[in-house]
This record gives structure tokens, sequence and C-alpha cells, in this order.
């Protein structure tokens, strides 16, 4: 970690520039997040962890019009010890225990949820991971993406304002709870090496294609590859995604709206599982410096076991400088008998164009079909969040 906060603090004295035609970029961000929660049986929450975030850029327009832009992201993060990753299980789960096993003896794990009823062997530390590192060739035909990215399940998202940037209650890249199991972002292939094409923009459409050979690979905001005793894996390949995404604009009333619809389909190479099919639905609709509120929905064949679905809105009201934000989630994952909701009020404000702060308070509860003997059915977790970002 001193390691990324150094590169963190040395990337702040480069700017953008431009050689020979060729504009370069580097950005860094830090994200530190503290929580101040009530301790629950089976679930303890992590109270403090942060990402670095070192970005660089190039792109060069030839004389065609062409553009050639290439981007390169190293993150590094600490994010809750059993829950790396978002993967995972949300309860630390004995071998053997009767609602932990469900088939001849070993778990199940959702092909798209990534949670199990069973823990990882170990807790994770310090993790840092080349996030991307891609090429794109944009003309007037559209772009084409090539190398280590987001899909255009990813890409073309819509859906209502977070609070918290990155202890966001849905698609979290941090989980101080270790119970957060909401996704309505249709990522199943993370930002594994991939192929995209995207289309320009036609009456405010556009529609987009990505492929992935092997979508079961080590990424910070989706573990696919780390392990957990007992547990079989999907090991998915072959994704691919379609994405429409929509944006109008309605000058009279300064309203602006957005909507995706993404399809993506992911084979397995273990016979157990089925093809996973996903469909996620979003719309977002803002007026800027006043207000924007938005949903998303996700349904996902997550393996054949049992569907995975997921909800969630949100909405955000601006007065002067200061960002007042609510939040309400909810998942549930038919392979694991596993349901969750959380709510989430907060406020944030830019305190200068480098340093950013969120406050805020978060209600969770995981609900599950069995536990072991002793514990609750239910986990709840209350309490205070605080959220600082420093970015160039």
């Amino acid at each position: 970690m001193r390691i990324f906060f150094l590169m963190f603090f040395a990337s702040l004295s480069f700017s953008a520039s431009a050689q020979d035609g060729i504009e370069t970029d580097l950005d860094a961000e830090m994200t530190l997040v503290g929580a101040f929660m009530d301790e629950s049986t089976g679930r303890s929450p992590r109270n403090g962890m942060g990402e670095i975030s070192v970005s660089g850029s190039a792109s060069k327009v030839l004389a065609n019009g062409v553009e050639i832009s290439g981007n390169v992201t190293f993150r590094g993060q600490t994010d809750h010890p059993q829950r790396p990753g978002f993967a995972g299980s949300v309860i630390d789960c004995p071998p053997n225990l009767s609602g932990c096993a469900n088939l001849n003896g070993s778990a199940l794990r959702g092909s798209f949820s990534r949670l199990s009823t069973q823990p990882f062997a170990d807790d994770a530390g310090a993790r840092g991971s080349l996030e991307r590192a891609y090429v794109e060739i944009d003309g007037g035909w559209g772009a084409l993406t090539l190398g280590r990215d987001d899909g255009v399940g990813a890409r073309f998202f819509e859906g209502g304002p977070t609070v918290f940037s990155l202890a966001r209650d849905r698609d979290p890249i941090l989980d101080p709870t270790g119970i957060n199991s909401v996704r309505t972002r249709n990522d199943i292939s993370s930002t594994a090496e991939k192929a995209s094409y995207v289309t320009p923009r036609l009456l405010g459409l556009r529609a987009g294609l990505s492929y992935t050979p092997d979508a079961s690979v080590r990424r910070l905001d989706l573990e696919t590859s780390r392990k957990a005793l007992g547990v079989i894996e999907p090991e998915l390949g072959d994704a691919v995604e379609l994405g429409l995404q929509g944006y109008h604009f309605f000058r009279d009333v300064d309203l602006r709206l957005r909507g995706s619809l993404t399809w993506s389909q992911a084979n397995s190479a273990t016979p157990m599982y089925e093809d996973t099919q996903t469909t996620s639905f979003g719309l977002d609709l803002e007026r800027r410096d006043k207000f924007r509120v938005g949903f998303s929905i996700l349904n996902s064949s997550n393996g054949g076991y049992g569907d995975y679905s997921s909800a969630a809105i949100g909405a955000e009201y601006i007065i002067k400088d200061w960002r007042i934000g609510l939040n309400g989630s909810q998942a549930t994952d038919d392979t694991i008998g596993l349901e969750t909701e959380s709510a989430t009020l907060g406020l944030g404000r830019d305190l200068n164009d480098h340093v950013g702060l969120t406050l805020g308070y978060r209600t969770s509860r995981a609900e599950l079909d069995s536990a072991p003997a002793g514990w609750s059915d239910n986990i709840d977790q209350d309490g205070v969040l605080l959220e600082v970002r420093i970015r160039k």
C-alpha cells in the first residue's frame, strides 16, 4: 500500500500535454472509506478501506479524421477481507453444515452473482491489478476497442445516482458491510481481454457488441479466479454482450433522459452449470445542477440452479454546493437462498477541485434460507459511512 500511495502522489505533478499532435493525460484518484457500524453475528463490518487509481491515456487524430487512443489503468485497494471483488459468501459458513452444501457435499456459486455459501479459504489483504490496457480506433463508422476493458454491458449502464462513489449500495467497489449482494450492472466479463464495437449515435441511439474469450479472470471489481474450498466453479468463457443506449435532451424543460438495455450470455466450461444469460435495463433523468433520479433492474439465469435478480433506485437533489442523496437496493439469489436489501441517506460536496467528501447513514439486511446453528437467519448492519475522495 505504501507503493500505491507513492504512485498516487507522484502522479499529481503531471498534467495533460500535447506533442506532435498526440494528446496525453495522467489521472490519479485516492478514495478512503470509514465505517462506524454495528457488529453483526455472522459477518463483521470492515471499519476502514481504500483504493488508489492511476490512469494514463494518449490519443492522436489522423489526417482522415480517425482517432486512435489508448489507456492503461492500475488500481490498488483494500476491500472487505472476506468479500474481495464482490465474490465469496456473506456469512462464515463452516464446511459440511446443513444449508452450506447443496450438491453432492459441495457448494455452488452463482455464475453471475459470484456468490456462494462457502467463504474463501483465507482472508484477502491489499490487492493490485492492471485493470485496463486497451487501444481504441474511433471513426465515422463507430469505435473498435481491443484489449483489457469493460464490455458494453457495463459501459452502456444507466441508472440512478449513488450517494457514495465506491462504497455504494449497488455494484459496490468497496463494501464495508461484507453482505452487499446487489449487482444491476451487466458486467459478467469484468475487465477481461475482449473486443468491442460501438456504433455511432443516430437519433440519440447507439448499439454495441463485445466478445470475451475468457471471462474467469482476476479483477478488483469482480473476483472470478479466487477459489473457495468445496465450491464448484462455473469457469465462464465465450461471453457475448449486446447493448442499446439512448439519450435525449428536452431543451424546453432542461431535462436529460438516458436509458439502456443490455443482454449477455457466457458459456460454462463446467458441465454442471448451464450457459448464463443476463438482461438489464435502466433509466436516468437529470436536470443539471438541480436533481437527478433513476433506477436499474437486472435478471440472470445465474448458471441454472436458481435465478439472480436485483433492483436499485436513486435520487439526488442539489442545494448550492451540497448533494443530498437517497438510495435503495435489493437482490435475490435463488442459487444459494439469499436475499439482501439496503437503504442509504447521504450528504456530500466537493470541497475544492481536488477533494470531495460524503457522509451518510446505511441500513443493510441479509436473509438466508439456512444459517449455522446458533446464528440468526438474518444479518443486520446499521451505521455511519464516511467517504473521502482526493483526485488530481
